[in-house]
C-alpha cells in the first residue's frame, strides 16, 4: 500500500489519519492514536504536520479543555476523495479471497501483537 500511496504523494500514517476523520470528524487526538495504532506523540506531531499542510484544523474540545479536537478542513476531504480510489484498488487485490472472519481475526492478533509490544 505504501509504495501506491508514495507514487500520489502520500503516506501510510496521513493515510490513516484522513481515512479515520472521514469517518468521525471531531475525533479526539487520542482516539485517532488509538485507532490507527499509534502513540500518542506520534499522532500529535503527525496531526500538527497535516495542519500545517492545510489537511486537518484542530481545536480545544468545547467539553473538556484538555482535549484537542481534529477535523478535516475541505482540503483533507478532497484529498481523501482523491486517494480512496487508489487504496480501495489495493485493499481488494490483498484482501480478495479473505473473508470476514479472517479480516477480523487479523486485525484482532494485529492489535494484541501492537498491546504486547506497547
Amino acid at each position: 500500500m505504501d509504495t501506491h500511496l508514495k507514487r500520489i504523494g502520500m503516506d501510510m500514517p496521513r493515510w490513516r489519519v484522513l481515512a479515520i476523520l472521514h469517518e468521525e470528524d471531531g475525533a479526539p487526538m487520542s482516539r485517532i492514536a488509538e485507532r490507527a495504532v499509534f502513540r500518542i506523540s506520534t499522532t500529535t506531531k503527525l496531526i500538527y504536520r497535516m495542519e500545517s499542510e492545510g489537511l486537518t484544523s484542530t481545536s480545544v474540545s468545547e467539553h473538556d479543555g484538555r482535549v484537542t479536537e481534529v477535523r478535516l478542513t475541505d482540503k483533507g476531504r478532497d484529498t481523501f476523495e482523491g486517494i480512496r480510489s487508489v487504496a480501495s484498488l489495493v485493499f481488494e487485490r490483498a484482501f480478495h479471497n479473505c473473508d470476514d472472519d479472517e479480516i477480523k481475526m487479523l486485525l484482532k492478533t494485529s492489535r494484541k501483537l501492537y498491546d504486547n509490544l506497547y
